[in-house]
């Protein structure tokens, strides 16, 4: 039974951390992001043409912040974790120290959730703030570290320290592409193995805050770039990614890439996208889910479309009953 059934008074949409499908109400997005356009004036109309009003850097956690610090003030939840790990095509290639190197550090994406008073008087959460860094364990935490100067006591060596420094250059091309007070869309450029090669991809989160539970979610899915510029949608599912969603990102090699028997940063490839549940493309959702950006007034539309499709999620367990 989802929590809004048999209950015409309860609001909050539990998306759920079990592995099994999220209880979705007919509202979950849309009121979040209506209640955002109501509270926080737009940084952009939607006839703005410039990105430059909406697009921006996604944030570098600081270092020294532990991952895992529901309590603190700052960098409160865990949207997605994802360990690398050497998996497929020419894995003999690759040697066991650079394996091991590659699997040392921990691409976290964290958020900051914060209480807030909402209309009607009682608690709102809000997403203040989305950022990313790489993570190692430090005195037995899961700690960020600074992708070009990491302390001693993390223990990384020389060639640690040099695959660190490049997954720290990486970051500087995960762009936001569209905001509010509960929401955040970010682009980030991915190597994906596909068609038995590695390709170019962009690949496109949606992130969310649930304003009465408090828990982060997000979709994810694949874009490429056409000759003109503009995007389009692969056909391939969106993931739904539950909270706190640790990844196991299995890597293709392909060796044929490699600069004198180097791996480069194109003989390594993503597998697929952050594991989760898949989402079917609806025509509305298709149609805004390439924007180069989002002001407000798009941010809803796509979010009300990515509502649409959640409703897919719930309606196996409905049918159950």
């Amino acid at each position: 039974m989802f929590p809004h059934e048999g209950n015409p008074h309860a609001t909050e949409c539990l998306l759920r951390t079990d592995g099994r499908q999220p209880s979705v109400t007919s509202t979950l997005i849309l009121a979040m992001l209506m209640t955002t356009a109501a509270a926080t004036p737009p940084a952009a109309s939607a006839a703005d043409p410039d990105p430059a009003a909406t697009c921006r850097p996604l944030k570098v956690v600081p270092p020294d912040t532990s991952v895992d610090n529901p309590d603190g003030s700052r960098w409160n939840r865990v949207v997605l974790l994802a360990a690398p790990r050497i998996a497929s095509g020419d894995t003999e290639a690759v040697s066991q120290v650079i394996r091991q190197r590659v699997s040392q550090f921990t691409l976290a994406l964290l958020a900051t959730v914060r209480k807030t008073t909402g209309p009607a008087g009682g608690t709102r959460h809000e997403l203040a703030e989305l950022g990313v860094g790489y993570a190692v364990p430090m005195d037995g935490r899961l700690t960020i570290v600074a992708t070009d100067n990491p302390p001693p006591s993390a223990g990384i060596d020389f060639l640690g320290r040099q695959i660190l420094a490049e997954n720290g250059r990486t970051l500087a091309n995960l762009t936001c592409v569209g905001t509010s007070d509960t929401a955040q869309v970010f682009d980030a450029e991915a190597i994906l193995f596909r068609r038995g090669t590695h390709l170019d991809f962009l690949m496109r989160h949606f992130v969310w805050v649930e304003p009465v539970s408090g828990q982060c979610s997000a979709c994810v899915w694949l874009l490429t770039r056409r000759a003109d510029g503009s995007l389009v949608v692969v056909e391939e599912p969106i993931h739904w990614i539950s909270p706190g969603t640790r990844e196991d990102r299995a890597v293709h090699v392909d060796s044929s890439e490699f600069l004198f028997g180097i791996p480069t940063k194109r003989s390594l490839a993503l597998v697929d996208i952050p594991p989760g549940q898949a989402l079917e493309w609806s025509p509305g959702l298709r149609a805004i889910a390439a924007e180069k950006h989002y002001p407000l007034q798009a941010l809803q539309t796509l979010a009300v479309a990515l509502d649409h499709s959640l409703q897919t999620l719930r309606a196996p367990q409905s049918a159950d009953r």
